[in-house]
């Protein structure tokens, strides 16, 4: 190590191998182009110990390499900066972006996601009073929650459960401000998971926080579906090789908001099917590429939680959990002995998987047990079968669209919240851009990956619509398909190593600007159709509050700012992490290394 005279810049290695050389400098000021070669030349005349090389001929053969590497130092000083820092700084700040990308980010995504569980209130999702009658009776007949009724395919649930959303419902100018029934007051009702035709593991998780305090429940329900969330994505970041974090990394980001951002703290068992569709497919490759048996054995039993959240809320989930299995297996498939040994595990997961889906009502209907959202158009039933699927194929990509904030005929996000335009258009736009830019990468393994996922989008949706004789925009609801446009974002991705997925730093920013705001415009909307309800037009929340959380210290405009700041937070992280590791990709420990 040398240091030069009044700089405090020093060469911590000079190295010379083959017809290239690299230095490294270390923390400090930048000297002058003269002292860089004073420091470099010296090192050079120093000998082979120095120099790296071995023998007084090496001295020779490398005579070109060390002038290059003064060369390319002075150029990158003219060109980038005055402070030229190596290989030990950059180490020091790509450690320290990996440090916020495991701490500062999975914080910072728990908060927006706690803020989106407080946005909404009691019966603020798609069929959620049917969804709240199935909590409260997911572990069996409990008094003053779930007791037995007259008819043994009814229950005597809380009456408010059941009327939370009446007043409010599709009525977006309507505020949360139904009048509230008292806890003790129950009513019989068939509106729940009594007759199983939902898979039972959703509700009685979620049932162990039901209480007679309607508000705290739900909220503790909300949160425990963020914090699930937040942590499995986080163990699959760490555990998976940096190769394949990108494809975690933008595969969500691109696909998260709005859609994601609402339904993962909310208590419809789709959030737990967003969740299974964002880590099985990546955990079960992670199994079958990871070298050491603790790491195998940590993807699997990631795997095994995700096919218990997926299997447990959603028969189509368990579908989607089977079709993940699937890809991960076509994307790693191997002839020989050790890899058939190790698919057992897959391949059990996957006949569970396929026996849930096949187990329950749920497989030969939609929403079995909930009815339509909209009404029916009268049209559909004088269509012929021929007229009413051609409407239907032409349509279809508005369901795709409306996983994206995109209006669906009169469907909206939930209960009435349209989106605007400046929202759903550039939402599709970065997920298109996502899925194109990974065809870059496309090998006949990733090729059959994507067609499976293609072709799902396409043909589900139609004998949904076809067998029950309805257009798009009436039952079939695009949450059903959002967890094939999650996988399909991050199949996309897959082959494209690092942690920014191969994109540069502009494509980076865009794609966690549209999703900031994404997010950030239709949480506004969310609490302004709640809050007061649509037909008020200032942006202060603040202002003529009609409903709020009675025992929440802060209002609904501090909610959305803190909520705004997270989530802004989160993908400043995240592209600083992409960046840095596109930096280290591009200026390696054999190039120099310049940082601003």
């Amino acid at each position: 190590m040398m240091r030069a005279a009044g700089s405090r810049a020093f060469v911590t290695s000079v190295s010379a191998r083959g017809t290239s050389a690299s230095i490294s400098v270390g923390d400090g000021r930048v000297p002058r182009r003269s002292r860089v070669r004073n420091m470099i030349l010296p090192a050079y005349r120093a000998g082979p110990d120095v120099a790296g090389a071995s023998g007084a001929s090496a001295r020779w053969r490398h005579v070109i390499g060390i002038p290059l590497v003064w060369a390319g130092h002075s150029f990158c000083l003219a060109r980038e900066s005055r402070r030229c820092i190596g290989v030990r700084t950059s180490f020091q700040s790509s450690k320290a972006v990996r440090v916020g990308a495991l701490v500062v980010a999975p914080l910072a995504l728990l908060v927006a996601l706690l803020g989106w569980s407080l946005s909404t209130p009691l019966a603020s999702s798609p069929d959620e009073d049917f969804h709240l009658a199935s909590i409260w009776c997911g572990s069996g007949e409990r008094d003053g929650l779930c007791e037995p009724a007259s008819d043994p395919r009814l229950r005597m649930v809380p009456v408010e459960l059941l009327n939370a959303q009446r007043c409010f419902d599709h009525l977006p100018d309507q505020a949360a401000t139904c009048p509230r029934q008292p806890p003790s007051l129950l009513v019989e009702t068939d509106r729940g998971n009594f007759d199983a035709v939902y898979p039972p593991v959703f509700y009685a998780v979620m049932s162990m926080f039901a209480t007679s305090d309607f508000s705290v429940s739900l909220l503790l329900m909300r949160a425990f579906n963020a914090v699930l969330y937040v942590g499995m994505m986080s163990a699959l970041f760490v555990l998976l090789p940096r190769a394949r974090r990108g494809t975690l990394l933008w595969g969500s980001l691109a696909t998260i908001a709005p859609f994601g951002m609402f339904l993962i703290p909310s208590v419809n068992p789709s959030s737990w099917g967003v969740i299974s569709a964002s880590t099985m497919w990546l955990a079960v490759l992670g199994y079958y590429e990871a070298r050491g048996t603790r790491r195998r054995v940590a993807f699997a039993a990631l795997a095994v939680l995700s096919l218990i959240l997926g299997a447990g809320s959603r028969s189509d989930a368990a579908a989607f959990v089977a079709i993940a299995i699937v890809i991960a297996t076509v994307l790693s498939a191997n002839p020989t002995i050790s890899y058939l040994r190790r698919a057992t595990f897959p391949a059990a997961l996957f006949l569970v998987a396929v026996a849930v889906f096949l187990s329950f009502g749920q497989s030969n209907a939609v929403n079995p047990g909930v009815g339509l959202s909209v009404p029916l158009d009268p049209t559909s039933a004088t269509l012929t079968p021929l007229q009413l699927f051609w409407i239907n194929l032409t349509r279809l990509p508005e369901l795709w669209a409306g996983a994206f904030g995109a209006p669906i005929g009169t469907q909206s996000l939930w209960l009435g919240t349209v989106t605007p335009g400046v929202v759903w258009f550039p939402a599709i736009l970065a997920f298109g851009g996502v899925v194109f830019l990974g065809l870059r990468a496309l090998d006949w393994r990733k090729a059959i990956c994507l067609g499976i996922l293609g072709s799902l989008l396409v043909s589900l949706p139609m004998i949904w619509l076809m067998r029950d004789q309805i257009m798009v925009g009436q039952g079939v609801q695009s949450r059903y398909l959002y967890p094939i446009l999650i996988m399909l974002a991050m199949m996309s991705l897959f082959g494209l190593a690092g942690a920014n997925a191969r994109m540069n730093v502009v494509q980076l920013v865009c794609i966690a600007g549209v999703a900031w705001a994404a997010n950030l415009v239709v949480q506004w909307m969310t609490l302004r159709r709640y809050v007061t309800g649509l037909d008020a037009r200032w942006i202060n929340l603040d202002n003529g509050i009609e409903w709020w959380w009675a025992a929440l210290p802060i209002g609904p405009m501090a909610l959305w700012v803190a909520t705004s700041v997270a989530f802004a937070v989160l993908l400043s992280v995240c592209v600083c992490y992409g960046a840095v590791a596109r930096h280290a990709r591009q200026f390696g420990p054999s190039r120099l290394l310049i940082s601003p």
